[in-house]
Formats: structure tokens, sequence, C-alpha cells
């Protein structure tokens, strides 16, 4: 469980006061630069953001902790833009997060291998650097693989769908379902309705500068249908 209480972040936002609760479907929603992206930054531990507020992870404060030690803790992050990072494969960016030795290791590579033949991602993607001459439907592929190797417990997706065909986005869907359970806590940042009716959230979050507005799928519906100023 994630706690942020009375979180300000730099000058972007104020008062924010969410629980994202263990087992449980998270969708964030909000208006163009209102801060999505930076309140996912922030509970990863970007370090140029200033934070002020308490963030508690299963009853631990975070706040002093940096990005490694978050990511040890459980927590992951699937950015907006993936950035490139030539000279570092994709299976050597999951091998080192896991710390795969011996046994482990070969058994990591078959599991990559395994899941980027479902993916649709070639033979040879361990080899390829991660997020390099890659589309943007393959960078948000590859974020999946991580996150389903890494065996992470807190997921924080931003703009999963974004670079995904119609094809891309029911995987997506079905990856997302299947990843859930009752120890795992997802968070997704998105407004595409396909994939919000999909996940079927437990709660839906608005992000304003200053409060949230907190409610079920309903919520999303009320923002389809009215815009984020009349919710």
């Amino acid at each position: 469980m994630l706690k942020l209480d009375k979180i300000a972040i730099n000058d972007i936002l104020e008062n924010v006061d969410i629980t994202f609760e263990t087992g449980k479907t998270y969708v964030i929603m909000g208006s163009n630069g209102v801060g999505k992206s930076t309140l996912l930054h922030s509970i990863m531990g970007r370090p140029d953001i200033d934070v002020s507020g308490d963030m508690l992870f299963n009853g631990e404060k975070i706040n002093d902790l940096d990005v490694s030690e978050r990511a040890n803790l459980g927590i992951f992050l699937g950015f907006q833009n993936p950035t490139p990072i030539p000279g570092l494969s994709n299976f050597q960016l999951v091998r080192q997060a896991v710390g795969a030795t011996g046994k482990q290791l070969v058994e990591k590579l078959k599991e990559f291998k395994q899941l980027s033949e479902d993916f649709g991602l070639g033979d040879d993607w361990d080899k390829k650097s991660v997020n390099s001459e890659a589309s943007g439907g393959q960078k948000k592929k590859n974020e999946l693989m991580q996150l389903s190797l890494m065996n992470k417990s807190f997921a924080m997706l931003d703009e999963p769908d974004s670079g995904l065909d119609v094809d891309g986005i029911q995987n997506l869907i079905n990856f997302l379902n299947n990843w859930k359970s009752s120890e795992r806590t997802l968070v997704v940042v998105t407004h595409y309705e396909k994939l919000i009716h999909g996940l079927n959230p437990d709660v839906v979050i608005n992000l304003t500068k200053d409060k949230t507005v907190v409610g079920d799928v309903t919520l999303a519906e009320k923002i389809f249908n009215a815009g984020f100023k009349n919710v």
C-alpha cells in the first residue's frame, strides 16, 4: 500500500491525499500539464523533484530513499516516453535489475525469449539496445516485459497505450488483467476509453492542481461526456 499524505510537488501539485491499496487498480486522469507524470516520477524518487508531505510505502516512509531503493521495495515506473540507452541490451537491463546469475540467469533468458515471442518483438530482442531504433509500440511492450520479469508489486504505467495499434491495446489489456493480483497494485495514467473499460479499475482519480477527485469508473464516464472542468 502506498499512502500520499498532503503531498506538494514543486509548484505543480498541492494537497495530494491518495491511498493506493494493495490488490486494486487505479486510473489517473487529468487535463494536460496538470502533473500526472510528475506525480508518478515523484513516487519513483526522481531527484530533481521537490516533494513535501509524507510518502509511506507499506508503512515505511520513503521520501529519503533513492530510485534504486524504491525499486528494491517493489515499485516500478513505465515511462510516457521511454528513454533509449545505447550500449545496454534489453536482457542486460533485466539481468542487472534482478541480479540473475547461474541457473536463474538461464531461466530468465528463457522467460525473456518467450515473452519477446509473445509480444512479437523478434528472436533477437534480447541483444538489441534498450529502446534504441524501436517504435513507440515496441518501447511500451518492452516495459511490460520488464514489469513481468522484475517481479514488482506496485506498478505505475504512464500512458501505456501510446504507440500501440488496436491489437496491441487488446494485448495490453489482457496482459495487465493477468498481471493483477491480490498482492499487487496497478496505477495507470490514461485517457483512452477502451483501456479504461478493459481494465475496469476499482478507483478513478481526476487530478487537479490543488485537489484530487476520487470515484469509480463512472467518474471517467463523466469526464468523457462533460470534460474535466465540469467534473
